[in-house]
């Protein structure tokens, strides 16, 4: 952009843009109710697929005959289902709280009842989080990001994880820390404001309604009277517990890390990161469009499927083009975000 161009604010853009983006905010049930079904449809295939595999090359209905019974090269390839389905699931998780994510600017159905029934249980309930929780300091932290009352900012900038320009070792020791569970105490001051489990036994915060600890409590003795019906306990714990308390939050703290710079910089427009992501970012680190930040935080009312048209609008301006943070990929020597902040 010319040099002699003065920065335009984020409510210039949000003003400039205000009617392409009212157009965009229209709520469509069918994709909503599609987005949700097919995560549904995946993470289904993926917790089926490896007990199958077993069964079907050892001939036994138990999983632990059945692995007792397989050759090595049978052994071997059932361990690579395993980890590809929790890698897998590990993604749709992730993919399911973004959805939640939509639910609590709600932006899933008109129907203000049905959007939390649906966020609830079928996105939110399931990764252990309660979509009223979540909301309680998404909306601060939209309102005041990087401000003293944006609630992320505040625990982001205390915890040392977060803090940037970090010697490359350093931080992938943090990442290997997750995958093997070590950082779950580091994390929950996040997640116990995320999640129902704290405020079931001890709600004197009031952080849950009466019928939302009900709701919670009544999905997961429902989730446990399935798997044991199914006779599928060591699946649930290997393929849905175990990669919700490590690999999900790896992807998550890169995704938090990419998002936002901490810095308290003076305008709006520089304190979000949209990256473009390769397929394999898209699908781990940045689901179902939520790597649009810039845009998602411009018009937060927009769908996470307009997102991408509500961007393209964005990039014909060649003042946002060039004040916007945006970034080709999260990792990759050729600018890729997350390695230019390693030392």
């Amino acid at each position: 952009m010319p040099g002699h161009m003065e920065k335009a604010s984020a409510a210039s853009y949000r003003n400039k843009y205000a009617a392409q983006a009212r157009l965009l905010n229209s709520l469509n049930p069918f994709k909503s109710t599609w987005m949700i079904a097919r995560q549904w449809l995946v993470i289904a295939a993926a917790l089926a697929l490896p007990a199958y595999a077993v069964a079907f090359l050892s001939g036994e209905d138990s999983l632990w005959a059945g692995l007792c019974e397989l050759s090595a090269a049978g052994l071997l390839a059932v361990v690579v289902l395993f980890v590809l389905s929790g890698f897998v699931l590990a993604c749709k998780q992730h993919a399911l709280g973004v959805i939640m994510h939509d639910a609590t600017h709600h932006r899933l159905f008109k129907n203000a009842m049905l959007n939390e029934i649906a966020s609830n249980w079928l996105c939110a309930f399931p990764t252990g989080m309660v979509t009223s929780s979540y909301r309680r300091g998404h909306l601060p932290h939209h309102l005041f990001t990087n401000k003293p009352n944006d609630p992320y900012w505040v625990r982001l900038v205390a915890d040392d994880n977060y803090s940037f320009p970090k010697p490359r070792r350093a931080f992938y020791r943090i990442l290997l820390g997750d995958l093997c569970g070590l950082h779950l105490r580091s994390w929950w001051p996040v997640i116990r404001y995320w999640t129902g489990w704290a405020f079931v036994f001890d709600n004197r915060e009031k952080m849950l309604s009466t019928s939302e600890r009900i709701q919670f409590v009544a999905f997961w003795l429902c989730a446990a009277a399935l798997v044991t019906v199914l006779e599928a306990w060591p699946c649930f714990l290997l393929l849905w517990l175990l990669p919700m308390f490590t690999l999900t939050l790896a992807f998550t703290r890169i995704r938090i890390i990419a998002e936002h710079d901490l810095a308290q910089n003076e305008r709006e427009l520089e304190r979000t990161r949209h990256v473009d992501g390769s397929w394999l970012e898209r699908l781990a680190l940045a689901p179902l469009n939520i790597n649009y930040h810039v845009a998602h935080h411009l018009f937060p009312a927009v769908p996470l499927y307009n997102l991408p048209k509500m961007h393209a609008i964005l990039m014909k301006d060649e003042g946002f083009r060039a004040e916007a943070s945006l970034w080709p990929r999260y990792f990759g020597r050729n600018r890729g975000l997350i390695d230019t902040m390693l030392e």
